[in-house]
């Protein structure tokens, strides 16, 4: 868990750690040999802002991809995702194999911003071959995303031979969203779980699946009352319950369905009583 929290923090704290960014109107669009600099120098600035890279300077970078230092690298990386097009994504499927996991999860998440049909066949390569699990669970997930019913049987194919328990998740959640018997059963099951935190899980994974009618199996925890999300401080902590997440997933799947605003907050016992009536009448 320590791990696949740094590997979400890293591009947060080296942006932090490489300089102040300038005010909006003081940048402009860079040269390719201003950018392959910038990166070297590991000057995170460039970054801040898009429009930034252009897709001219994508193949002065992607030789960068092979610098021995990793942080040039998973800049490198970054730049890529933000300049996008063909030539970046096949920066970026070479970067998937590469052994600092960090440039690799940074990988991963740009191809979700630009892949294309021409990737999947790659991707759903690497999600069975790929030492990285987080690389694996990110490309399930994308996977799910296509829509592409195609998806379904390679996605059962590697839920026999992942052993990362983040993975398999993904797993079922992607067969889920593509509408697979299976992984919607899954999702379900996780709804009817004992502990608290984990049950918020399984209800904001449903933000992801995206189904109005999987939502209405987590009706049943709108009276689940134990504390379950810190929205607050780790040293200060702010707990909201189970019912409090569910009525704020509800709100980002549903729209604008309440009298009330559903933010992370704990509601009232009237406006968990009209998230009942709103639940009741989801078809």
């Amino acid at each position: 868990m320590a791990k696949r929290a740094m590997l979400l923090l890293v591009p947060v704290l080296a942006a932090a750690m490489w300089g102040t960014p300038q005010r909006p109107h003081e940048r402009t669009k860079m040269s390719p040999s201003q950018v392959v600099e910038s990166v070297k120098r590991r000057n995170w600035d460039i970054v801040e802002e898009p429009g930034h890279i252009g897709q001219d300077a994508v193949p002065a970078l992607l030789p960068l991809l092979n610098d021995p230092d990793s942080q040039v690298r998973e800049l490198t990386v970054v730049c890529l995702d933000s300049a996008g097009g063909p030539a970046a994504n096949q920066g970026l499927l070479k970067a998937l194999d590469d052994h600092i996991e960090t440039v690799s999860a940074a990988a991963v998440r740009a191809l979700a911003h630009h892949y294309t049909a021409a990737e999947l066949p790659i991707l759903r390569i690497e999600m069975g071959t790929n030492p990285n699990e987080y690389v694996r669970e990110q490309i399930a997930l994308l996977l799910g995303k296509t829509g592409d019913p195609f998806n379904i049987p390679i996605l059962h194919a590697r839920r026999s031979p992942e052993k990362d328990e983040h993975t398999q998740r993904a797993l079922s959640l992607a067969l889920a969203r593509l509408g697979d018997p299976a992984g919607r059963q899954e999702v379900v099951a996780r709804l009817s779980g004992k502990d608290a935190r984990q049950l918020v899980a399984a209800v904001r994974d449903l933000l992801y699946v995206n189904d109005r009618l999987l939502l209405r199996a987590a009706a049943p925890l709108l009276d689940d009352t134990r504390p379950g999300l810190n929205v607050g401080l780790a040293h200060t902590p702010t707990f909201i319950r189970v019912c409090d997440v569910v009525v704020i997933v509800m709100g980002e799947m549903l729209g604008p369905v309440f009298s009330f605003d559903p933010g992370r907050r704990r509601f009232s016992p009237e406006e968990i009583a009209e998230a009942k009536q709103v639940m009741a009448r989801i078809q």
